[in-house]
């Protein structure tokens, strides 16, 4: 196993379509199918020597910058936006077939964009949005779709913990935040293993959770990604949630897991620390 920047290797042969990160272009024709978008999707950088302009603000308000968004579609019309540095939204969409548009409604605000669908001589497909005439984004395929959606990595109920809070949070809160970020970190596990992937990728997760071969750890204080800590109101309440984290690794008991399959054990730590904490949580073991 090799951890290089937040994407772990599975020590297995990678398929020949696949980069490390999984920008792949080609896509099954389910991933569009009755108006309806799955599965979860990076932009690529953009197509041709020159950028659009930073002045386009519709580019902007989509991606951020180059690069740096990853995007998911479930069957119920919802989607979540996860940017590089933390950020995060999400909201309804709907698409057009006819006239090749898709409508994202985040924050009361509604983006139309124009998503058009290309076929190789060899019937394979991919997306692309136009933002003006002559500059477009791919869709490079991040993540295929997962039969029971709301199990995604990215799903809106995977990410209730990027969402920053107006106040400072109670200990309760800041336990259902750690517990749901666990949650998050598990449901990657999960979804590498039923999707058979020969890599694992935190580039849209940074986060306190170490990850090894096999066992579950936390990465040391001063490593910890300001990305996570500005998901909390305050970095008072983010070191909180740190420490409990460290308190329960250090503490509670723990099952060892041992299938020869380091993905699916891993899986199978943090879905017992999740329980774990909702026992501590509940019991009132706190410290």
């Amino acid at each position: 196993m090799m951890d290089f920047h937040g994407i772990i290797y599975r020590g297995v042969k990678q398929k020949k379509d696949a980069s490390y990160q999984g920008r792949i272009t080609n896509i099954n024709p389910l991933i569009l199918n009755k108006g309806k978008l799955s599965g979860s999707w990076r932009f690529a950088k953009f197509r041709g020597s020159s950028a659009v302009p930073n002045k386009d603000r519709s580019l902007l308000k989509v991606t951020g910058s180059m690069d740096q968004v990853l995007m998911s579609f479930f069957p119920d019309s919802t989607f979540t936006r996860v940017y590089q540095d933390g950020k995060y939204d999400f909201g309804q969409y709907s698409y057009d077939e006819n006239d090749q548009s898709l409508l994202l409604t985040a924050n009361r605000k509604t983006e139309e964009l124009k998503v058009i669908i290309q076929t190789s001589p060899s019937g394979k497909q991919r997306l692309l949005v136009e933002f003006m005439p002559g500059n477009s984004l791919p869709l490079a395929q991040y993540g295929e779709p997962i039969d029971k959606y709301m199990e995604d990595p990215f799903s809106v109920q995977n990410n209730a913990w990027r969402i920053k809070p107006d106040a400072p949070e109670t200990k309760d809160e800041i336990y259902d935040r750690l517990i749901n970020y666990i949650g998050h970190n598990a449901s990657i596990l999960r979804a590498a293993y039923t999707r058979e992937q020969d890599y694992i990728s935190w580039e849209f997760s940074k986060g306190i959770i170490k990850v090894y071969n096999v066992g579950i750890g936390i990465v040391p204080k001063n490593e910890v990604p300001e990305a996570w800590i500005d998901s909390f109101h305050s970095r008072e309440d983010a070191m909180e949630c740190y420490a409990l984290f460290e308190n329960y690794l250090r503490n509670a008991k723990h099952t060892k897991h041992n299938s020869g399959n380091w993905v699916k054990d891993d899986y199978q730590i943090l879905a017992d620390i999740r329980e774990g904490l909702l026992r501590w949580q509940k019991t009132g073991v706190r410290e």
